[in-house]
């Protein structure tokens, strides 16, 4: 396969929210799992190549929650929880600072001008569609997997009435 590099790569300090959604819109089902990626591993999608340009990241407290249980793999990374909770876990690993903060998109913005580097809006549709709302991301990432779940947690949250623009589309491999 010929790889071409990702078109983010000229720019570094980007703001992009990256998700994976079945074909049916839904990037979880009703109780919050993602099982369903399982049989997607990520070296299918060149994630580590990816994620070797994150400097920070953001989400919400479910997906962080995720994460966790999945062991932490962001070492010491800048990460904001979109939460109201004040008393989050932070891994053994993490030695980067940890916020929490309303889910809005200032709050994104703000957490996104620290880093020199690409900021990550990962996790679920609702801070997806916050920060999309709010006018804070500059690339939407969606992998979008041969799943029908036919029910679940949709992409979007709420409408979001654009604009948007396809600038590449990759089709998969098998």
């Amino acid at each position: 396969m010929n790889k071409q590099p990702q078109p983010e790569i000229e720019r570094d300090n980007v703001v992009v929210a990256s998700l994976a959604v079945s074909l049916d819109r839904y990037v979880a089902r009703l109780d919050g799992t993602v099982d369903f990626l399982e049989k997607y591993p990520l070296s299918d999608f060149d994630f580590d190549e990816w994620a070797e340009r994150i400097g920070a990241l953001v989400m919400g407290r479910t997906s962080y929650q995720q994460l966790l249980e999945w062991g932490w793999l962001w070492g010491d990374r800048p990460t904001l929880v979109l939460t109201s909770a004040t008393d989050l876990a932070v891994p053994d690993s993490a030695n980067g600072p940890f916020r929490s903060a309303a889910p809005t998109a200032k709050a994104i913005a703000e957490w996104s001008a620290q880093t020199p580097k690409r900021f990550w809006v990962f996790g679920s549709g609702n801070v997806v569609t916050t920060a999309l709302l709010g006018g804070v991301v500059d690339k939407l990432d969606i992998t979008i997997l041969p799943e029908a779940l036919g029910e679940g947690i949709p992409f979007f949250s709420v409408p979001y009435p654009g604009p948007m623009r396809i600038i590449h589309s990759v089709p998969g491999t098998s």
